[in-house]
This record gives C-alpha cells, structure tokens and sequence, in this order.
C-alpha cells in the first residue's frame, strides 16, 4: 500500500471514529409514576376469511404503585358499554377474555404481566425497548407472542422526531414468525416513544397473519397521550 493510501485510510478511520463518539446515545426506557394516566385508542382494521371487520378499543392505563425497581402496579380500564365490550369479546376470543377492568404489572423495559387470569393483551410493546443504550442506526431484535403464538421483532432506531410536538424515538420494526409459531404473523410497523416519558405515543403498520388456509391481512394503528392530552 502506497503512502497516498496509508494516508487516505487513516484519514478515512479517523472520521468514522469520530462520528462514532459524537452521536449520542439513547436509552428506551419507560418511567412510571404513581398516578399517572395515560390513554390510548387501538384499532385493526382487516379482512379475515374474506370479511371485512374492525376492532376497536379505547382504554386508560392508571399507575397505582411504583416499586424500587421503578416497576409499577396499573390498572387497565376499557372505555366501552357493556353492548361495545360483547361485540369486542367476540372479536377477540381467541386472544382472552376483555374485562372493564384488569390489573397489570408493568416495567420501564416494556414488559407487561397481567395479574388477572386470561387477560387479553393489548399492549406489551417490548420490541419497541433496546437492551441496552443506543445509537441511530443501532438495530436490536426481541421475541415476544402470547399462547401459540411467538413473534421476533427486529428493531432499528431511525432517528428523534417531534410528532404532535413531542419529541419521540422513531422505530421501525420487522415483524417475523417462529418457526413453530401458530398463527404465523409477519408484517412491518413504526414505533414512535415519548423520549421524555417512555410511553409509546403511536404504532402504524400493516400485519398478516396465516393458519393453515385460513389467512388475514390488518392495518394497525395506536395512539396514546397522557390524561388531559388528545391521543
């Protein structure tokens, strides 16, 4: 190698550590504290067995208790009538039982555990919280899935924009099926993580889900907002 090159490579390494040191990292986490409220709206949108169908669901997430750990003790309660939640039940049977009110324990890595015997999930973003601290560009993968059903998300953080003011992590997800998984869900979607809170503030995406010949094809979406904010 030639002293223009040694010369070229140098300078070339030089750079790229450079901006290596200079981009800041970021760490996902999600803060809990006593009383706080924050209230979201899920809606899938998708043709199952060549019906068009909805599901829609509003609820708030109410922190009773932070531990030590900074884990906390919520309360999950629907904002539906007692008609909406029986139309809903029959939609989401296969996933749990819907009930006005459930109790959860939560933690600032994204886990979610219900306390309550076959409670239909609704949040459990894991995917969207790194293991460690991380760059823009920084990738990280997680496996998640409830019943059968098991899921590998592969994350990778594309940036920190403001979205309806706020300033977020911007994630973009990969959705995957295990192999043994059933049903089979693939799909992509983008996170959007209050930088300040860690509470996921909206999810776009599009999902497939397939058993066998029966197949499906859904449009997500979330929003949420802290109590006396518009989700």
């Amino acid at each position: 190698m030639g002293a223009r090159a040694r010369r070229a490579l140098f300078v070339w390494l030089a750079a790229t550590l450079l901006a290596a040191c200079g981009e800041p990292e970021y760490t996902i986490k999600r803060t809990l504290r006593q009383g706080e409220q924050w209230r979201y709206t899920l809606q899938l949108q998708g043709e199952l067995k060549g019906q068009a169908d909805t599901l829609k669901l509003d609820y708030v997430d109410t922190v009773l208790s932070v531990a030590e750990d900074g884990s906390a003790i919520v309360e999950r309660a629907l904002q539906a009538t007692p008609e909406q939640l029986k139309r809903l039940q029959a939609s989401a049977g296969p996933f749990g039982v819907l009930k006005p009110k459930t109790r959860w324990k939560l933690f600032p890595d994204g886990r979610e555990t219900p306390l309550d015997k076959d409670a239909f999930v609704i949040g459990a973003f894991i995917y969207a919280y790194p293991d460690r601290p991380v760059r823009i560009g920084a990738q990280w993968g997680r496996i998640d899935g409830f019943g059968s059903m098991q899921v590998k998300y592969l994350c990778r953080l594309e940036g920190v924009e403001t979205l309806d003011g706020v300033r977020c992590y911007k994630i973009a997800t990969q959705v995957e099926p295990m192999p043994d998984s059933l049903p089979q869900m693939t799909g992509e979607m983008t996170v959007y993580v209050d930088a300040e809170h860690g509470w996921v503030r909206q999810i776009r995406g599009t999902l497939k889900m397939q058993a066998g010949e029966l197949e499906g094809a859904f449009q997500l979406q979330l929003h949420g907002a802290p109590a006396g904010d518009k989700p």
